[in-house]
């Protein structure tokens, strides 16, 4: 064992404790030093101080030293790693408290392997009988001390082992017994020594032991069951393992005994589920299968053997495709092992007792342990008459479908029809009562604006002429004079002009209002009109300019115009001025709507402003109307059927939820464009027209 490099100062007599130093008084230390030098054995001699004296050749060859690297240096420098007893003993024995001591430890080689060392120390003395020092004998003990490593392993495995372990003599005795011995029979470790094999064992009696014991020998070992009772008198069934063994001239036979009743229960549960499986199985209405990936049966369930008319026990084994019935099954069984699917479903015919059967199979593999490869189970349904059933419903559903379709045709043409009736019976009583009304106020309006103009040329007559008479008779009688001051005749001279200017404006109004009944109305032939599109818009809002202004302390609604520039639409003015109708009385209903939510909920911090704002605009070869208020708004759920005929969200009794669907189909049927909506909560509503500028001959006739 090759220690680190050490002090090498070479031994001479100057290293000698005083009193060692005169070679001719101390002949016997010389001698004892050349003694330790030339003994066949691994030796050495250290000082007072634990320095090298001597060292024989056996320890220089043992640790691999040189006497150069030894001699004179401390014995704790050519061994560092010595555990601390070691120096502890050595003092006790320089001091002569002990005469001697024994340490066994392990220490590193020089190839990093452990080598356990026996070290023997004891003093030497002086002629004058006083501890000049120690004596070191040293050997290796590795393959010794490894051997009582081992024994005390095993001693201690065999001991502390799982199962119960006996040794046993020829007599029945038992020579050993380990703790879980003890733990199975409930017995301590005096107690069970003192019994037989015979107390223990159920199975194993004096008169058969001669018989079992050379069945043993001659075998070396032997597996077998038994029962075993314990110190309560409770039986219990074990597996033993013995083994013979011969030691010292002396027979033993060697038991390990384990305990089985959890697996005798796991194996009577095995037992009862694997009963339990196969009457769950037998109950499936439909065939049912497990295969093994070597495409054999493990077994099949009672109704698929009482379909081919044979026992469940001679399909165990058998090659998948044995009955040579159903092919289709067969090919399906195949191609699912042949892939990595863990499941799979497919419908196969099968010839069962003579009959062409369809079944769904419902395919599922299965592994039984990590290491095995898959099996698979196989349950097969009967399907031919639900299949039967089904094409039968699939016609009747086809059927239904088309009456349906044909159903709901009908009834889309008549709520079109009884929309276009309402639109036309409206649009005729309509004609009928502005027709009526404008030729009765137009006569009176037409005399009234006529005369009033006359009226104020003779009023305007008078007036200079009294003029005239002022200047020229600048005193006139006391009655006259009297008369002027009660009529105020100043006065009239100033407002009578403004009278009837007041009364031609308001004529003049009358005259616009009848033009825009009768523009709206359509009174005129329908027919396809060049228009401007804003005229249309603005004597719609003229008609309905009382319902703008604020009712129930509603403030007036603000109009907004973003009007674009616009070419001449070709268009049917009546019925476009009809939709913006629609559309303006629903933005109106919105907006007072919402301030009354407002008001009665008294959560609006700022006072509402109603608004409609109307934005024109060109788009390739459309015009856009965008008509868009910031009233109640409505959820995605109502405005995507709000050109649905008489669906409506407004409570008044006169509102018949036709409006927006006659507006519609005037704009897209009619006009060949879009009407669309949208809408946010509580944020506001618009619409969306879009008509192309001229329209297409298809739509001219």
């Amino acid at each position: 064992m090759k220690q680190r490099p050490i002090n090498t100062n070479t031994y001479d007599s100057s290293t000698l404790p005083l009193g060692h130093q005169d070679s001719e008084k101390h002949g016997t230390y010389n001698q004892l030093c050349q003694f330790i030098k030339h003994i066949p054995a691994a030796m050495a001699m250290l000082d007072q101080e634990m320095c090298y004296l001597a060292a024989s050749g056996m320890w220089l060859q043992y640790w691999q030293l040189e006497s150069s690297e030894i001699i004179g240096n401390l014995h704790y420098q050519v061994f560092p790693n010595l555990p601390s007893s070691w120096q502890g003993q050595a003092e006790k024995c320089l001091v002569g408290t002990i005469g001697q001591f024994e340490l066994e430890h392990p220490m590193t080689a020089t190839n990093g392997s452990i080598l356990w060392v026996k070290w023997k120390v004891k003093p030497w003395h002086t002629d004058e009988g006083i501890i000049g020092g120690l004596i070191i004998f040293t050997e290796e003990i590795t393959p010794e001390k490894q051997l009582e490593q081992q024994l005390e392993l095993t001693k201690l495995a065999t001991d502390n082992a799982a199962d119960a372990i006996f040794w046993i003599t020829v007599n029945g005795e038992l020579y050993y017994v380990n703790k879980q011995s003890c733990n199975f029979l409930g017995y301590s470790e005096s107690e069970l020594l003192q019994l037989t094999i015979f107390d223990i064992d159920l199975g194993l009696s004096r008169e058969v032991l001669p018989t079992y014991w050379q069945q043993v020998k001659n075998q070396n070992s032997l597996r077998f069951e038994s029962d075993f009772r314990t110190k309560t008198g409770h039986i219990f069934p074990v597996e033993i393992n013995v083994n013979y063994l011969e030691f010292n001239g002396n027979e033993y036979q060697c038991a390990i005994v384990r305990d089985i009743s959890p697996q005798k229960k796991i194996n009577l549960d095995l037992r009862e589920a694997k009963e339990q499986f196969q009457a769950v199985l037998n109950a499936v209405p439909g065939l049912v299968s497990w295969i093994s990936a070597d495409l054999r049966y493990l077994g099949v369930n009672q109704h698929l053997a009482n379909a081919y008319n044979l026992p469940i026990e001679s399909f165990i084994n058998q090659e998948v495709g044995f009955l040579q019935t159903s092919p289709e099954f067969n090919d399906f069984v195949y191609d699912f092992f042949a892939k990595a699917d863990l499941t799979n479903v497919r419908e196969v015919k099968a010839n069962v007792r003579g009959k062409t059967r369809i079944y769904l199979i419902v395919a599922q593999k299965y592994y039984r342990d990590k290491a095995s490869l898959p099996a698979a189970v196989f349950v097969g349904l009967d399907i031919t008459e639900r299949l039967a059933m089904e094409d039968s419903l699939r016609h009747g559903q086809e059927k239904f479908r088309q009456q349906t379709e044909q159903l709901e045709e009908t009834l889309q043409k008549l709520n079109s029809a009884t929309t276009q009736l309402i639109q036309k019976h409206k649009t005729s009583i309509l004609g009928q009562v502005v027709a009526g009304v404008t030729h009765e106020v137009n006569n009176p309006v037409n005399f009234i604006s006529g005369n009033i103009g006359l009226a104020i040329n003779y009023v305007q007559d008078l007036l200079y002429l009294i003029d005239m008479y002022q200047q020229n008779y600048p005193h006139p009688l006391p009655e006259i004079e009297s008369e002027i001051e009660d009529i105020e005749l100043d006065f009239i001279q100033e407002d009578l002009p403004k009278l009837l200017g007041s009364m031609m404006i308001g004529a003049e109004r009358i005259r616009d209002v009848v033009r825009s009944l009768r523009q709206f109305s359509g009174l005129e032939a329908e027919s396809i009109k060049t228009i401007d599109i804003h005229k249309g818009l603005e004597s719609t809002l003229l008609i309905l300019q009382n319902q703008f202004q604020g009712k129930g302390n509603c403030p007036d609604i603000k109009v907004v115009k973003n009007y674009g520039s616009l070419p001449y639409v070709e268009c049917y003015p009546g019925e476009l001025n009809q939709v913006f109708m629609h559309i303006f009385t629903n933005a109106i209903d919105a907006v007072e709507e919402k301030y009354r939510n407002l008001n009665t909920k008294k959560i609006n911090s700022q006072p509402f402003e109603p608004e409609i704002l109307i934005t024109t605009e060109v788009k390739d070869n459309y015009i856009a109307i965008a008509i868009a208020d910031n009233g109640i708004g409505v959820v995605e759920e109502v405005y995507s059927r709000i050109f649905e005929p008489l669906f409506t969200t407004k409570k008044s009794e006169n509102s018949m939820g036709l409006g927006l669907s006659i507006s519609e189909e005037l704009i897209v049927d009619k006009h060949q464009g879009k009407l669309s909506c949208k809408s946010l909560i509580g944020e506001g509503t618009e619409f969306m027209i879009e008509i192309p500028i001229k329209l297409s001959l298809s739509d001219r006739q």
